[in-house]
């Protein structure tokens, strides 16, 4: 028993004179310090809580028995620069007041210039190269798009160019023959039927030079004329009445639309 005793004191003072020459060198603040196998003779040990006022952060990181001791493993940083003591920031385990306070000096060391309290401000550096790399596929993202648009705006403009262009260079009885046929057959749909109607009272207006004057007025005209009303009264009869049984000519009554013809 005595032996055993004489060997937990023992190395108990080697530790202690190995922790002095660790803890007695200055370290910089908020730098942690690592200590294992640290024998602190005594009742089992805690690390106080942190307080506003705690100078030093204390972690006991594992405890083990050894004699009538314990040996610690333990970690702790400085928050300001001096000497502190962590058996301060010690405490019985089992609640009761410590009767021989372990000592255990630390100093810490500020990595600043004695003059200075504040660090030095942030210099202004080139961004990473991953930033400027993100900017790179946002501005290719918005000249593929912007290119996309331009491209569809340029096929749509050619295509009614060109769609404009085939309509100009038929005559009005080209463009008329096929919506002729259809309402002939019955197969007009709607909008053929107002696009041959409008069709119509243009080719009419202009072949008669009616200008400033209400639409009823112009559509009464183009009626009442010898050559317009031929098409217009056979149109009225397919809309009402499709597939007549008499026979129609189709040249004959777009004769007057396939060339220039005076008043």
């Amino acid at each position: 028993m005595r032996i055993s005793k004489f060997f937990s004191i023992l190395f108990f003072l080697l530790s202690s004179l190995i922790a002095d020459d660790q803890i007695n060198e200055s370290t910089p603040i908020g730098v942690k310090v690592q200590v294992n196998d640290q024998v602190i003779l005594g009742p089992e040990l805690e690390a106080k809580p942190l307080t506003q006022n705690s100078s030093v952060v204390l972690r006991i990181k594992a405890i083990r028995p050894h004699g009538d001791a314990y040996r610690y493993d333990y970690e702790y940083y400085g928050l300001v620069s001096g000497s502190f003591d962590l058996g301060d920031y010690l405490q019985a385990k089992n609640g009761k007041p410590l009767t021989n306070k372990p000592k255990l000096p630390v100093q810490f060391k500020s990595s600043l210039p004695p003059e200075q309290i504040r660090p030095n401000p942030l210099e202004d550096q080139e961004l990473p190269y991953l930033i400027k790399y993100k900017h790179k596929l946002i501005i290719i993202g918005i000249l593929w798009v912007l290119g996309l648009l331009l491209l569809i705006f340029i096929r749509r403009k050619q295509f009614g160019v060109t769609e404009y262009t085939s309509q100009e260079s038929l005559s009005t009885a080209e463009i008329l023959r096929p919506l002729v046929h259809a309402a002939k057959q019955g197969n007009l749909g709607k909008s053929d039927q107002a696009k041959l109607e409008r069709t119509l009272i243009l080719f009419w207006s202009e072949r008669l030079n009616i200008r400033n004057e209400s639409s009823k007025e112009v559509i009464s005209k183009i009626r009442s004329h010898s050559q317009a009303k031929l098409l217009f009264d056979q149109l009225e009869l397919w809309f009402h009445c499709p597939n007549p049984e008499e026979p129609s000519d189709l040249d004959s009554l777009l004769e007057p639309y396939s060339k220039p013809e005076n008043n």
